[in-house]
């Protein structure tokens, strides 16, 4: 009789015990039964890039393709105003990604990695172009940024003079951009700036 009285009394510290090992276990078990699957690297990339809108877009389609180049090149734009130059550059390689002709995102990807001196994955964004378009201006232009940056004044100079001559118009920049202050060196800078304001 003392005993079962003994067993009464300790009742209700047992089914404490027994409820906290209860919810302490069903927490472990969904704990685990819920862990966040690990994101892979395809995962990551779809994930940060491929937010255009809630649609389902195929994205084999060359409209589709499209859409995601255009919005990529705009995004690249963005982080390379803001100076976020890493992001610009992921941004402007899937852009390329989406498409590859894309004459406009290999300019500005040039000119983020020279920001960055990562000068000959400057050159190739430029040599890559070149097969596309060997007369757009801006990559003549880039290059005489990428020759003057690297000390070559004969060759960013020549780069120069082909750019005004398939058409660069930007006296601003001719006049601004830090990046061809080696070519103001030249006496031949000077001639290609009079050029330039001849032409407008």
């Amino acid at each position: 009789m003392n005993v079962t009285k003994k067993y009464l009394k300790l009742m209700p510290f047992l089914l404490s015990i027994g409820v906290i090992i209860f919810i302490t276990t069903d927490r472990i078990r969904f704990h685990f039964e819920h862990k966040k699957k690990p994101i892979s690297i395809k995962d990551k990339e779809e994930s940060h890039f491929h937010k255009h809108d809630e649609e389902a877009i195929d994205h084999k389609s060359p409209e589709a393709q499209k859409r995601m180049g255009i919005y990529h090149y705009n995004e690249g734009n963005k982080f390379l105003k803001q100076n976020r130059i890493e992001e610009a550059i992921e941004n402007y390689k899937m852009a390329l990604h989406h498409n590859k002709y894309s004459e406009e995102t290999y300019i500005n990807l040039s000119t983020a990695y020279l920001n960055k001196k990562k000068f000959k994955l400057s050159l190739k964004a430029l040599n890559t172009l070149e097969k596309i378009n060997p007369k757009h201006p801006l990559l003549h232009y880039n290059y005489s940024c990428y020759y003057s940056l690297l000390g070559d004044i004969p060759k960013g100079i020549q780069s120069l003079k082909r750019a005004i001559s398939y058409g660069f118009k930007n006296h601003q920049t001719l006049k601004a951009d830090t990046d061809i202050d080696n070519l103001r060196q030249s006496p031949k800078f000077k001639e290609l700036q009079d050029l330039l304001l001849a032409r407008k």
